[in-house]
This record gives C-alpha cells, sequence and structure tokens, in this order.
C-alpha cells in the first residue's frame, strides 16, 4: 500500500510540474501525464498494483514488472511460483540426465537458485539435473522475460530458460510453439542462443530461427538473457543489448495457415532447466563430475498499453485478398500503428462479424469457389480505440 501511495503521489507531482511549466502553452506533449487520467487512474492498472516481491525492480522505457522471483530465501523453490518436472527418458533430444526435485540437483541458497548437474546412477540414468517451470501456475501472453544468471562450463552441459505454451491449441510441438530465451551449450562456450520454433520453422526441417551473440564471459560471470514478445515480433538480449528479432512476415507465409508460422498468440508458461548431453549438449567429458547452473533472479514486465490512450489506432492500409482460389483465400494488410501498441484485428464477413486476430493476415478456408465476398478489417487497441473499417470485395477463382 505504501508503495502504491508514493507512485500515485509522483505521478500527481509530474502533471503539476508539467502543468505549471506550461501554463502559456495550449500544445500537450507525448510525455505528459493528462491530470485527468492521472487521478482516475484505474484500480487493476499495472503501476497500481506491482507485487510486494518486485519492490526495488526499476521501471524502465515503460515495463513495468509484474513477477518476480528474486530468490532472496533458503531451500527449495517457492512452490507457489514453480513446480518441478521429475523424470528421464531423454526428452525427444536424446538428453541423458534425470530430472530430480533432491536439494542436490536444485538449492536457493538465500541469494540465487543452484541448478546442478551430478554424475551419478540415479533410475537407469548417468547424470542427475533439475528442471522447474511455472507449468499450471502462471501463464503470459507478451511481455518481457528476463533472466539474470551464469551458465556451467562443463562439456556436455546445456542450460536454458524457455517458453513453452499453456495449452497446445494447435497440435504437439512444434506447431503450437517454442521461445527459447537462452540456451547454451560448452561446444560453443562463449555463444547465447536465441530461438523459435514452429511448425513451419523447427530444427527438425532445419528452418528454425535463431540467433547467437558471442561474450567472452558467459560462464565466469553473471549476464542478463531477455526477450521482448509483442503481438508481431520477438526479439532477444544480451545485458540489455538486442541481438537478434524476428517479425512476422504475412507476406511470406501464406503457404501456410497463419499459426504454423507463428503460434504466439497464445499463453506460454517460463521454464529453467540444466540439461545434459542430447542434441545441443553433445558428448558429455569422460572428466564431467558436477557443473552448475546459477540464477540470479528471473522477471516479467509488461507495459499498460491501456493508460494514457486517447488516440485510435491508424486506418487499415494495402488490404488485399491473395491466393483466392477455390475454397481458401488469403488476406494481408499493412500492420495497423497505435501511440501505445494495436491489440486486435475484428474482421467482418458479408457484413456479419466474423473473429478477431493478432496479425495482421487471416487465412480464409470453406469458401465456395467463384462467390464474391466482402471483407471488412478494424484495429483496437488496448484501450478499447478502433480505426475506422476498411473493406475489400473479392471473388475466388475456381481452378480445377
Amino acid at each position: 500500500m505504501y508503495k502504491k501511495f508514493i507512485i500515485a503521489f509522483l505521478l500527481l507531482f509530474i502533471v503539476f510540474l508539467v502543468t505549471g511549466c506550461n501554463n502559456n502553452s495550449s500544445t500537450t506533449t507525448t510525455s505528459e501525464v493528462p491530470l485527468s487520467l492521472t487521478t482516475t487512474l484505474h484500480p487493476d492498472s499495472l503501476i497500481l498494483n506491482i507485487p510486494e516481491e518486485c519492490n526495488g525492480v526499476e521501471i524502465i522505457d515503460g515495463w513495468i514488472p509484474t513477477w518476480c522471483e528474486e530468490f532472496k530465501y533458503i531451500g527449495g523453490v517457492n512452490p507457489s511460483k514453480w513446480r518441478h518436472q521429475i523424470g528421464g527418458g531423454g526428452f525427444g533430444n536424446n538428453e541423458l540426465q534425470y530430472y530430480t526435485n533432491r536439494p542436490e540437483n536444485a538449492y536457493v541458497d538465500g541469494d540465487k537458485l543452484i541448478i546442478t548437474a551430478i554424475k551419478e546412477e540415479y533410475n537407469y540414468h548417468g547424470y542427475t539435473s533439475s528442471k522447474i517451470w511455472t507449468q499450471n501456475i502462471k501463464n503470459w501472453k507478451y511481455g518481457k522475460f528476463e533472466v539474470r544468471a551464469k551458465v556451467p562450463a562443463g562439456i556436455g552441459t546445456w542450460p536454458a530458460f524457455w517458453m513453452m505454451p499453456k495449452n497446445s491449441v494447435y497440435g504437439t510441438w512444434p506447431k503450437s510453439g517454442e521461445i527459447d530465451i537462452l540456451e547454451h551449450s560448452a561446444l560453443a562456450l562463449n555463444k547465447a542462443i536465441g530461438s523459435i520454433h514452429t511448425e513451419k520453422y523447427n530444427h527438425q526441417l532445419g528452418t528454425q530461427i535463431s540467433f547467437s551473440k558471442t561474450d567472452l564471459t558467459l560462464t565466469s560471470e553473471f549476464h542478463t538473457y531477455s526477450v521482448v514478445w509483442n503481438e508481431y515480433s520477438i526479439a532477444w538480449y544480451l545485458d540489455g543489448l538486442e541481438y537478434g528479432k524476428t517479425i512476422v512476415n504475412p507476406n511470406q507465409n501464406t503457404d501456410v495457415e497463419t499459426y504454423a508460422a507463428w503460434p504466439f498468440d497464445q499463453e506460454f508458461y517460463l521454464i529453467l532447466n540444466l540439461a545434459m548431453g542430447g542434441s545441443m549438449g553433445g558428448t558429455v567429458s569422460p572428466s564431467f563430475i558436477s557443473d552448475t547452473f546459477e540464477i540470479d533472479y528471473v522477471r516479467v514486465y509488461q507495459k499498460d498499453y491501456g493508460y494514457n490512450d486517447l488516440e485510435s489506432p491508424s486506418d487499415i492500409n494495402n488490404l488485399q485478398a491473395v491466393k483466392a482460389v477455390n475454397q481458401t483465400a488469403y488476406l494481408i494488410w499493412t500492420r495497423s500503428t497505435d501511440n501505445q501498441e494495436v491489440k486486435l484485428y475484428h474482421v467482418y464477413l458479408n457484413d456479419q462479424f466474423f473473429k478477431s486476430v493478432s496479425l495482421n493476415t487471416l487465412f480464409l478456408k470453406n469458401l465456395t469457389p467463384g462467390a464474391e465476398y466482402k471483407v471488412e478489417i478494424e484495429a483496437e487497441d488496448y484501450a478499447g480505440n478502433r480505426s475506422a473499417r476498411k473493406t475489400i470485395t473479392f471473388r475466388t477463382t475456381i481452378v480445377s
């Protein structure tokens, strides 16, 4: 409560300074906070509901901490934030470890989480380690996801910080997507790797989208690894510096349904683990005894896009129907812009609401060959402001 009072007081003070310094001008800049919005800040606003465990975490560039695991306790991981996955079997990657919930494999020392991989015979496996996740506890759709960690140097280790879908609405892996925020292998000791996997873009096809960043101190020092994920892009950062970004391009994906290229419109959960061997860890050194993946903190940030947004999104442009053949067609348009962020596009088919999508594309199927269709599309932002509707009519071509 005290923190919320301080935040509200500071916002009012800023408004007082800004309006006082600009009382001779009728122009309001985008950096000013209108008094009416400040004094009527919704009680569900993110800035008024920062969790207690996020106290002391800075709000930078509008990123508000909404979930924080600082590991300032001793013992096993907090069960209100994490669950252990227990078991082995290779996990589809020929991994060698058996995951346990033993303190030997995962322990919080009052300052950080230490995940330890150990060479030992355990449940018919030659190594033990730990894997924790927020599955069935906490999931997110869009935001900034960050870990500060030091990765192991042992040959054969494979630490990772990654995300998987809450529900596999588009099918089993990789159809419903995977976001790898950090992967590391001692086979490339100085390289941090970030990737996504989808039905169209995945490592089994050799089409995965990956980026890497070289740093000579990954195994000797703590570094911050993060992604920023929104409706149409995912960007990777090492110590706050962007080293890779993928932006979905509808024009490049008219050979598949939209989700096959970009299933990232669903909720995902977080995972931390240290694997041994497998497709990325490689052959484990015969001299390996144990090594650790040390995690200082894990944080999730989000932006309050509905706050201070009085402008409507830009109108839809370049709306077109491509590959309108027989029973299918792809609708593509230029992504709308907003002073905050566009949340959804609402699609109307023959004057009836059809569906809402987060990307500037829609695959239509089960159409009548040779029939004419009228489509209207409008953009909506997080404050509920909507653009004007853009209309197109098209007729499907009959091809035998």
